[in-house]
């Protein structure tokens, strides 16, 4: 396999665990906010608890970027077709009979790759430049080493 096809994949892979956390915050968050607010309030809510989460995780371990108030804010358009596809989902889904529960996890499955592909687009290339390289959390002046000594 090419590296670059390697390190694409890669990528996915990280971004897939990445989407594990983000499923359970956005589901822990939908779930204590259904009996309060019906399924389609809960649904946005948890969108956008789990959207700062996976912000957080896909650029510190899926693309190895510092995370910056220009990606944050840019990660949501990033996202437009994943909340189009769930939201779009979840209401087909619920009107077909599948439990207000469970729907919004099957139609989540749906919008994995062109997620992905969209988030490593926004989150790795900073206006004006290339990408940055992470950065350490508390020690923001230069990138963590790599290598050994």
């Amino acid at each position: 396999m090419a590296p670059r096809a390697r390190g694409l994949l890669g990528g996915l892979v990280r971004y897939g665990l990445v989407g594990v956390a983000n499923a359970a915050t956005y589901y822990g968050v939908y779930l204590l906010a259904h009996p309060h607010a019906g399924y389609l309030v809960a649904h946005v809510v948890g969108l956008g608890a789990a959207m700062v989460v996976s912000f957080l995780l896909n650029c510190r371990f899926t693309f190895r970027v510092r995370p910056t108030w220009t990606r944050l804010l840019l990660y949501p358009a990033s996202q437009a077709v994943n909340i189009a596809a769930t939201t779009i989902g979840v209401v087909a889904l619920v009107h077909l009979g599948v439990d207000e529960r469970l729907a919004p996890l099957l139609a989540a499955a749906l919008a994995v790759p062109v997620s992905f592909l969209a988030a490593r687009f926004v989150i790795t290339r900073a206006p004006g430049g290339p990408p940055s390289p992470i950065v350490s959390w508390d020690a923001p002046t230069g990138p963590i080493p790599l290598g050994g000594r």
